[in-house]
């Protein structure tokens, strides 16, 4: 049932989806904080949930608009499964808002295959990396992602790779503004101050771990099976999959080297960690099975989420 009603393109799945979701950033914001919250935290709640649904909508458009999957919705499902699953990423405004700009970089970066309007989408999709590492730093790291799509398209023209570089001085003389303005010029400097301690993957809570691991683990091979099934497809498509492979690879990458927001900032890989799990969902072919598949993951998600409130 669940598998034929996320089969289609339906506005039904839109609501779902999003009231599923607001529902749950709803109890992470009651578990993590008293009621009565300072203004500021107020605003920055508002701010991220308006990112979170809006990175919904944005997924199922990603995953239509440039063939990332069949017409389907099943992108969108486990993009929000994997929110609710891992409930840091409600907890963190940052982390919500920089991936909402990382999945605007990658909608932009991932038109450029119809070759058209590609200073534009270059720079577009720079910029919007730039503005997300002003909430993340180590976002900043994505922007290799860029000088990557550039040398798939169109290596041999120079000025493409010096688009980036603009859009670095664009974002930096106007975030350097705002925080002048604001009272605050040093905070650029300080907050692009990166710390490479090494990470410690024993000092992650065990159950943390425990779920870090398991997703890692699952989406590789769905990954895989997606490499699989995609092997005898245009040079396009294998074009277009080895490309958010190395994004996924990237956004465990950033994971990796935020620290103390490892568990929240994993949902830097959550975009291309759902078509991989819609891929692997498609090449089913027993509706029943694809059933027991999204039920099941549905069940551990929840069960997870509350359970996380225990062991905390």
């Amino acid at each position: 049932m669940i598998s034929s009603l996320f089969g289609k393109t339906r506005p039904v799945n839109y609501i779902l989806v999003l009231s599923v979701v607001f529902i749950f950033f709803s109890l992470a914001q009651l578990h993590q904080s008293d009621v009565f919250t300072p203004l500021s935290r107020f605003l920055w709640i508002i701010a991220s949930l308006c990112c979170l649904l809006l990175s919904l909508f944005l997924v199922n458009f990603m995953v239509q608009r440039n063939q990332l999957t069949a017409s389907d919705s099943y992108a969108m499902f486990f993009y929000a499964q994997f929110c609710i699953l891992f409930q840091d990423s409600f907890e963190d405004p940052f982390v919500l808002i920089a991936a909402f700009f990382l999945l605007l970089a990658q909608r932009r970066l991932i038109s450029m295959k119809s070759m058209k309007n590609l200073k534009e989408k270059i720079f577009d999709g720079a910029l919007y990396v730039f503005v997300a590492s002003l909430f993340v730093n180590w976002t900043l790291l994505f922007i290799v992602i860029v000088w990557i799509y550039i040398y798939f398209y169109i290596p041999k023209k120079i000025n493409f790779w010096l688009i980036p570089f603009a859009a670095a001085v664009t974002v930096a003389l106007m975030s350097w503004s705002v925080f002048f303005l604001s009272g605050d010029p040093q905070y650029l400097f300080e907050h692009f101050t990166f710390d490479f301690k090494p990470f410690k993957f024993a000092e992650v809570p065990t159950f943390s771990a425990v779920k870090t691991a398991s997703f890692l683990i699952l989406i590789s091979i769905s990954g895989i099976v997606a490499f699989i099934k995609q092997g005898k497809s245009g040079q396009g498509r294998l074009t277009q999959l080895r490309l958010l492979v190395i994004a996924w690879i990237a956004g465990i990458v950033i994971t990796f080297l935020t620290g103390e927001r490892f568990i929240s900032a994993i949902a830097f890989a959550f975009f291309t960690s759902a078509v991989f799990a819609a891929r692997y969902v498609e090449s089913i072919r027993k509706d029943f099975i694809k059933d027991i598949v999204m039920y099941s993951f549905t069940a551990v998600s929840i069960l997870v989420f509350f359970l996380e409130w225990v062991v905390k």
